[in-house]
């Protein structure tokens, strides 16, 4: 059920992690291996080390190399900026065929990765289009809001009018 991260797909990041170890940044070399392994931190710490230490690592066999497939992360975000994060983990098993608990696991690790910042434009770009997109009279939006302004604003004076007058008739 594991491949050694010596396997020819991982050369290139084996050789990355330990150039990260020789300048004496594990943090950088444990966040390259979470990414291409999609594990937790402990287990991406111990995996470092081992790595460190000259010993073979090996890693889920599962484990996507390279770039996912074609779409797949967009529409993971797209599905966690909508809060549909169980939407996301049976995107992510399908398309891996993975276990629930790897497919967590990874998508957890990519929740972590998106910022929130890039999850509420998306999900509020998404909204905005969707809403004009169905909304005819959308272009008057801001009209209309001045509109209401004035009109609010005139009630206002109008109630103050009448108070102040209320208020001179009954002797106050």
């Amino acid at each position: 059920k594991t491949a050694c991260l010596k396997g020819r797909g991982f050369r290139p990041y084996l050789q990355t992690i330990k150039e990260l170890i020789a300048k004496g940044n594990k943090i950088a070399a444990v966040k390259l291996y979470r990414e291409i392994t999609f594990v937790g931190l402990r287990e991406a710490k111990d995996a470092v080390e081992a790595i460190e230490r000259g010993i073979p690592v090996n890693i889920p066999a599962h484990t996507p190399v390279g770039k996912p497939a074609p779409g797949l992360e967009t529409e993971i975000k797209r599905l966690l900026a909508e809060r549909k994060k169980i939407d996301a983990v049976r995107v992510y098993r399908e398309t891996y065929k993975v276990g629930l608990k790897e497919a967590k696991n990874a998508i957890d690790a990519i929740e972590l990765q998106t910022p929130r910042e890039t999850t509420t434009s998306l999900l509020s770009k998404m909204s905005l289009s969707s809403s004009n997109d169905n909304d005819p009279f959308a272009e008057d939006n801001q009209r209309n809001r001045s509109c209401l302004v004035l009109v609010i604003a005139i009630l206002l004076v109008g109630i103050g009018g009448l108070v102040i007058f209320l208020l001179n008739n009954n002797g106050f």
